[in-house]
């Protein structure tokens, strides 16, 4: 199963959340033993986590800390390169996500979209006001050309 971490593991190794990889085989103890992107096998470990109630009582508890990575968020998946990528972008509701999203993949034969919109794909006004000044200044601008010295 194509799995995701869900905490940083060992930072050194690489194994940080987000890292995504494949469970290959289980230790004797049962624990998934997960090849990552960079050809690694590591065990995964129960972790423990601490979690606040809303009343301020403290509870731990512990588990694997991996995620099914079939699917997941833009959000999630900011700062990665997906080789092969389906991706729906009906639920877009910011603008420069569906950017995020197009530009995971690795290249466009390895990009499908199943539900394009156009109207689901657009800027923020304060960035396109920034270029528009931009390009006004550089317009302003004459460039001479450097003289070649013999």
């Amino acid at each position: 199963a194509q799995v995701m971490l869900l905490k940083n593991v060992n930072i050194g190794k690489g194994l940080v959340n987000g890292a995504r990889g494949v469970i290959t085989k289980f230790s004797k103890e049962g624990h998934p033993i997960v090849q990552f992107k960079s050809k690694l096998e590591y065990p995964i470990n129960k972790e423990k986590w601490v979690v606040k109630s809303a009343n301020g009582a403290l509870f731990t508890r512990r588990q694997i800390p991996l995620r099914l990575a079939w699917a997941f968020s833009i959000h999630k998946s900011q700062g990665l390169t997906l080789d092969c990528v389906e991706m729906s972008l009906s639920r877009v509701f910011e603008a420069g996500q569906a950017y995020v999203a197009l530009s995971r993949a690795k290249d466009l034969t390895s990009l499908r979209i199943i539900d394009f919109d156009p109207k689901q794909v657009w800027a923020n006004p304060d960035v396109l006001k920034f270029y528009k000044n931009q390009e006004r200044m550089l317009q302003a601008t004459e460039i001479f050309p450097v003289l070649k010295q013999k």
